[in-house]
């Protein structure tokens, strides 16, 4: 009997910029190998495809990650004083619209949604695939939908807004809405599942979770509350894993898509690092999700450089340890500056470690940010500035809202990092102009 098809879409993202930093739908491709289990034909249409064969490719660099393909698109109303111009990410929505002229209607469509600033693209994404399968329901899921459910059911135009990781609530969604229940009641965790990379047109590398959550609380991170359980998986599964796309895809690059990769390394990455060195020589791992600082020891540090590290980034956020103690406690100077030594006797160079600094924080005053990159140079490391992006349901959203000189907690678009929305006077585009050019004239002029 054939399978019903499900239709799984990846939006295109509306902003002022947007860069492909191994970026691939990695929720959908999971859930696709889990709905496949289930009895279901899941099929990807992904609006931010690089290899669309219909749009010019982008240079490949060196990592398989680059430029968006973009298109300028009017400014929301709300934005017009922001002087940038702003564009729809992705696919062009002709080419998108033949691709799904081109498959039979599904039983029902599932759309993702990452940041919450993006909702705009959610909705040109769900108002097309409305146009083109009138008859369908479409379900959507992901961060958007997760952090800010009202809003999402209120101006998505989805049918249905599903809140959290929720399997089961996904099961009972389609049931409702097709009439199709799943061929498979009883299944493994969903961190069981590989992600069905044969759903891309082409695998440039694999993007891997080997854990979902995190054990820390940090006050800025959404991650505790997408995922209230920080659960990890089987190392011999991640292992098999690597192996399985190594042998059908012959993938070079691993990015990791976890937010506690090192937590309890002794248990869990280490055996992970040491078996992919000895079994996958010449891989190349990188970590754009960024790395706890206090768990690269002497050991952790040497099975990086022997596995393949290449990138590295440390979600170091701040320098000041009161800064830590008050947001959560997930490191402090001591412990980052012993991991940058770590990794540097163990043979990565400055430029490999790079190093996140948040800026825009709520009363983060222009000096603690130049203090921080101050540090992070004398520590031998590459500052990266991150914007910080205000995110509902976390601890400092309220502190976020008070400071705010926009309506975050109303309006999404204001949540966007480039407004800087809650930042102290002083910290604007031209004093983190400034700063990233400091940092360029100490690393390559230093």
């Amino acid at each position: 009997m054939k399978r019903p098809e499900i239709l799984l879409v990846n939006p295109w993202i509306h902003d002022f910029a947007a860069y492909d930093l191994w970026a691939r739908p990695l929720g959908l491709l999971v859930l696709a190998t889990r709905l496949r289990r289930e009895g279901w034909g899941p099929r990807l249409v992904d609006c931010l495809d690089p290899d669309h064969p219909e749009m010019p490719q982008a240079k490949v660099r060196e990592h398989a990650h680059g430029k968006f393909s973009r298109s300028p698109i009017p400014k929301p109303a709300v934005l017009e004083h922001i002087p940038r111009s702003f564009s729809r990410y992705g696919v062009n929505p002709e080419f998108i619209e033949q691709d799904l002229l081109s498959v039979s209607p599904p039983r029902a469509v599932l759309v993702t949604g990452l940041m919450t600033y993006w909702y705009q693209g959610v909705r040109e994404t769900v108002l097309l695939l409305k146009k083109i399968f009138p008859q369908t329901p479409v379900l959507l899921g992901g961060v958007y939908a997760s952090l800010m459910p009202d809003h999402a059911r209120g101006h998505s135009a989805a049918d249905e807004v599903l809140v959290g990781p929720g399997e089961a609530a996904l099961a009972c969604a389609l049931q409702r809405h097709t009439g199709v229940s799943a061929t498979e009641t009883s299944h493994p965790s969903e961190l069981e599942f590989s992600p069905a990379l044969d759903l891309l047109r082409v695998v440039r590398f694999l993007p891997l979770l080997t854990s979902r959550g995190c054990p820390f609380r940090c006050a800025y991170c959404a991650s505790a509350k997408l995922s209230p359980f920080f659960v990890k998986r089987d190392p011999a599964a991640v292992v098999q894993e690597i192996h399985d796309a190594v042998e059908k895809y012959g993938v070079q690059d691993i990015a990791l898509y976890d937010d506690a990769f090192l937590v309890d390394a002794d248990a869990h990455a280490l055996p992970i690092l040491e078996a992919a060195a000895e079994r996958f020589p010449g891989m190349r791992w990188h970590s754009p999700n960024g790395l706890h600082a206090a768990a690269i020891t002497r050991r952790v540090a040497l099975a990086m450089k022997t596995a393949g590290f290449e990138t590295i980034r440390i979600g170091l956020e701040s320098s000041a340890d009161e800064f830590h103690r008050r947001t959560g406690g997930k490191t402090d100077m001591d412990s980052f500056i012993s991991a940058v030594g770590n990794l540097k006797q163990a043979g990565f160079s400055r430029e490999q470690i790079g190093v996140y600094l948040l800026v825009g924080l709520p009363g983060q005053s222009p000096q603690q940010i130049e203090e921080d990159v101050d540090r992070v140079l004398q520590a031998g490391a590459f500052p990266k500035l991150a914007e910080y992006s205000p995110i509902p349901g976390t601890s400092m959203w309220k502190h976020a809202t008070n400071s705010s000189r926009y309506p975050i907690d109303q309006e999404p678009l204001f949540q966007n990092c480039t407004l800087l929305a809650a930042a102290e006077n002083g910290v604007d585009a031209e004093f983190l102009r400034k700063t990233r050019q400091r940092i360029r004239d100490a690393l390559y002029t230093g």
